[in-house]
C-alpha cells in the first residue's frame, strides 16, 4: 500500500525550508556587508608640529642667513623653524595626507622653486608640505600621486624624526620633496621596491619639458635595514630665450645602512654620488657626500647624539658657493636631547664644519675656513 504524504504537511515543510534558506541569504548578505564596511571604513586624523629655535653662528653672517643649510636658517634670532598641522586618512583601500606649513626653514628650502610661465613658483607651493592621495591598486601594491615626501635620504624633514637636530650636508643638497607619481610594493616582510616618475629634482613647478625617474628598494635582515634609492633625469632649466637645453643628463644614487631594531644606540649611515654630464660634452661632473650618525639613550628621557659627515662638489653641480671656489668639507655635530612632557622635545646642538676655502661668510664682509653653530630647539608634537 502506497503511503501519502498529507499536503499541508509539504507546504509546512517547504515554508521551513524557504525560512531557513531566507534567513541564511539574510546572514550572508549581512557578512558581505560587514566585510565591505571593515573594508571602505576610513579613519581621519588631525595633527600638528611647531619646532622653535635659536641658533648662534659665532662667524655672525652679515645678514643673519645661513649659508649650506635650511635648518637652521638664520643666526641669532629666535623663530620659527617649522610649523605644520596636517590631516591624515588611512583604510584598507585609500590613504592620504595634506599639510600646511610655514616657518624659515620653508622660506630657505623652497627660495629656488622654479617659475616657468604665471601661476609657477614658490608663492603658494612652498606652504604645502605634502598632498598626495594613495591607493591600493592590491594586498601589496599602492600607487600615490601628488607632492609627497622624497624617498632619497635618510633625514626626514622634520626635525624630531632624526637623530640630530640639525641636517647633515648629504640631506640638504639631496631633495626633501617631489611631485609626480610613484608606485610601492611589499614583496615580503624584509622587501620593498618603488618606482617614481616626477617633475625633477625637488621642485613642485616644472623648470623644463623633461620628467624624472626613481627607483628605491630596501631589504631589512633581523638587526640591518640596507636601502638604494636612485633619481634619472635632465635638471638644467630652459636658457634665456625659454628654450630648454638637453645633453646634461643627471643620475643620482644614494645608499643607506641603519640598525633596525633599536635599544640603546641608534645609528644610521649613508653615501651619495651624483653625476652630471657638462654642456656640449661627453664627460660628467660628479658630486658625492657621505653622513654617519648615532644617538644613545641614557634614560627614558634623555639622548645624547653624534655626526660626523664630508660634502665634495668640485664643479659646483649641487652647491654654488658664490665664492670662486668649490665646496670640499668635512665637518661633525654633537646633541643633546630631553624629553620635558609628552610630546615636547628640547634639543640642544654644537656643530662644526671646515672647508678647504673661504667660504663662511663673517660679520664686516670677510669669509672664513670654519664655522661653529649652537643651536636650540624646543618643539611640539599635538
Amino acid at each position: 500500500m502506497k503511503t501519502t504524504v498529507p499536503t499541508k504537511n509539504k507546504i509546512y515543510f517547504g515554508s521551513k525550508v524557504i525560512v531557513v534558506g531566507v534567513s541564511a541569504l539574510l546572514i550572508s548578505a549581512s557578512l558581505i556587508s560587514m566585510d565591505a564596511l571593515a573594508e571602505t571604513e576610513r579613519k581621519v586624523t588631525w595633527g600638528g608640529f611647531v619646532d622653535t629655535q635659536y641658533s648662534y653662528d659665532f662667524n655672525s653672517p652679515p645678514n643673519g642667513d645661513r649659508v649650506f643649510t635650511t635648518q637652521p636658517a638664520r643666526s641669532n634670532e629666535f623663530n620659527i623653524n617649522l610649523g605644520f598641522v596636517e590631516a591624515k586618512l588611512d583604510s584598507s583601500k585609500i590613504r592620504a595626507r595634506f599639510a600646511l606649513q610655514a616657518g624659515t626653514s620653508v622660506q630657505s628650502n623652497y627660495s629656488s622653486e622654479p617659475r616657468r610661465g604665471s601661476v609657477s613658483g614658490g608663492d603658494l607651493s612652498r606652504h604645502i608640505q605634502e598632498a598626495r592621495i594613495g591607493y591600493a591598486v592590491s594586498e601589496r601594491t599602492w600607487v600615490d600621486a601628488g607632492i609627497f615626501f622624497a624617498h632619497v635620504g635618510a633625514e626626514s624633514w622634520i626635525s624630531r624624526d632624526n637623530l640630530t637636530l640639525t641636517r647633515s650636508l648629504t640631506a640638504e643638497y639631496s631633495p626633501y620633496y617631489l611631485s609626480g607619481a610613484k608606485i610601492t610594493h611589499v614583496w615580503s616582510d624584509r622587501l620593498s621596491t618603488l618606482l617614481l616618475v616626477t617633475n625633477g629634482w625637488q621642485n613642485i613647478s616644472e623648470n623644463n619639458t623633461d620628467k624624472n625617474l626613481g627607483t628605491g628598494i630596501e631589504y631589512s635582515f633581523d638587526q640591518i635595514t640596507l636601502a638604494y634609492n636612485a633619481m634619472f633625469g635632465n635638471e638644467v632649466s630652459p636658457d634665456l630665450n625659454g628654450v630648454a637645453r638637453k645633453g646634461e643628463f643627471r643620475h643620482f644614487h644614494n645608499f643607506i645602512l641603519k640598525n633596525r631594531s633599536p635599544d640603546r644606540i641608534e645609528w644610521i649611515a649613508q653615501a651619495d654620488f651624483g653625476f652630471q654630464r657638462k654642456p656640449d660634452s661627453s664627460s660628467y661632473s660628479s658630486w658625492w657626500g657621505t653622513a654617519l650618525a648615532a644617538r644613545y639613550k641614557l634614560n627614558e628621557a634623555q639622548k645624547v647624539s653624534l655626526r660626523l659627515e664630508h660634502y665634495e662638489d668640485l664643479d659646483q653641480v649641487i652647491i654654488v658657493t658664490g665664492q670662486g671656489a668649490p665646496f670640499n668639507g668635512t665637518g661633525g655635530s654633537i646633541g643633546f636631547d630631553q624629553v620635558l612632557e609628552e610630546g615636547l622635545l628640547w634639543r640642544n646642538e654644537v656643530r662644526y664644519l671646515a672647508a678647504a676655502e673661504n667660504l663662511f661668510p663673517k660679520d664686516g664682509g670677510s669669509t672664513a675656513k670654519d664655522d661653529t653653530t649652537v643651536t636650540t630647539s624646543l618643539a611640539l608634537s599635538f
